[in-house]
């Protein structure tokens, strides 16, 4: 096949069909299940009105999707309406790939949304689409490292049952109000949205706007599954840990969280710790304060070791990716508000705003 006899295009909703035909290959789910999880990923977004996408065509056939998961960011007390978009779920028909489709997709999105968007942010980047990003301009800004805590013994338990998807052990990370922690299968949007808007800042960061409408439909996601963790007291909720889980169920990845006093969310730890919750709890490095990294060393949390070494092994350093979206761009279209968004330091970024989790 002659690249040149494809076309790529804008998404529209008619092409829904054939969009999820060709993302069979991406995601091994049943048609059901994959139409769920578009219809929640960009049609039910609350960021933007229609679905983001673009298209590769061969004599009117789908041979490619890639599409931008739109996340609102804020300044606090300067914006509320960042929409960073983040390119993920791209997926080429295997009888086309290696032919630049992927790329020449990603071109037209800059032409496409640069009017109405600034950022792209990429968290889901892999070894072999890493050289494409970097053609398009795409800056690291980043490594996806990983704090974890964990025994020897543990860990070898999470690696022996790694591909294994059993339901929850009896007695163990089960629903409930345990003292002052209720453990729970479900959000509380209006109370994780107060704790968000009353969290101490100590400065100004680029951050994910946390409000209620955003946690009602964040978590839907058909594909994954979560713990949500709330430290009570004084008949209110104080703070929060949101856990994704491994498909065993036995690593915690710390996806976002807050509080309102300093000190919840290291409770929560501590309570998953010592009631052995997970065999591995894990949080990107990038996510976490210098006054909190220590307080996550206190409890095991560290980034040497033997999962850091095989995860190095199995998928490299792999990046942080950002870029603006205008296609030629100068010196001052790396500037929100006068943050270089290049540098992670202007940035309060948790795992949750990732578009896979």
């Amino acid at each position: 096949m002659n690249i040149d006899t494809c076309e790529v295009c804008v998404y529209t909703p008619d092409m829904l069909p054939r969009v999820l035909d060709v993302m069979s290959f991406l995601w091994k789910k049943n048609l059901q299940c994959r139409e769920e999880y578009f219809k929640w990923k960009y049609a039910d977004n609350p960021n933007t009105e229609d679905s983001l996408g673009i298209v590769a065509l061969h004599k009117d056939r789908v041979i490619g999707f890639r599409g931008y998961f739109a996340t609102r960011f804020e300044i606090p007390e300067k914006t509320k309406d960042l929409i960073v978009l983040v390119p993920g779920d791209t997926c080429v028909h295997p009888d086309y790939r290696r032919k630049g489709l992927s790329v020449l997709m990603g071109n037209l999105a800059m032409d496409t949304f640069s009017g109405a968007y600034k950022i792209f942010l990429n968290m889901t980047t892999t070894a072999p689409s890493l050289p494409g990003y970097l053609k398009m301009g795409f800056q690291s800004i980043a490594k996806k490292t990983y704090l974890s805590q964990y025994t020897f013994p543990r860990f070898i338990r999470y690696l022996l049952t790694y591909k294994k998807h059993p339901p929850l052990e009896k007695g163990r990370n089960v629903s409930g109000t345990f003292g002052q922690v209720i453990l729970s299968e479900r959000p509380k949007p209006k109370e994780m949205a107060e704790i968000c808007a009353g969290e101490m800042i100590h400065n100004q960061r680029i951050r994910l706007l946390r409000d209620e409408t955003f946690f009602r439909w964040r978590f839907e996601n058909p594909f994954k599954k979560y713990r949500f963790y709330y430290f009570c007291q004084d008949s209110g909720i104080k703070g929060y840990v949101v856990i994704g889980l491994s498909p065993n169920h036995q690593r915690g990845y710390i996806l976002d969280f807050a509080d309102t006093d300093g000190r919840s969310v290291v409770f929560l730890l501590r309570h998953m710790i010592q009631n052995k919750h997970f065999d591995m709890l894990s949080i990107y490095h990038f996510s976490v304060s210098d006054e909190f990294r220590e307080k996550l060393a206190d409890m095991g949390f560290r980034a040497s070791g033997l999962a850091r070494r095989l995860e190095h092994k199995k998928t490299g350093e792999l990046p942080v990716l950002i870029r603006p979206v205008r296609k030629s761009y100068t010196e001052t279209d790396w500037k929100i508000e006068g943050l270089d968004i290049r540098n992670i330091n202007n940035w309060q970024m948790t795992e949750i705003c990732s578009d896979s989790v």
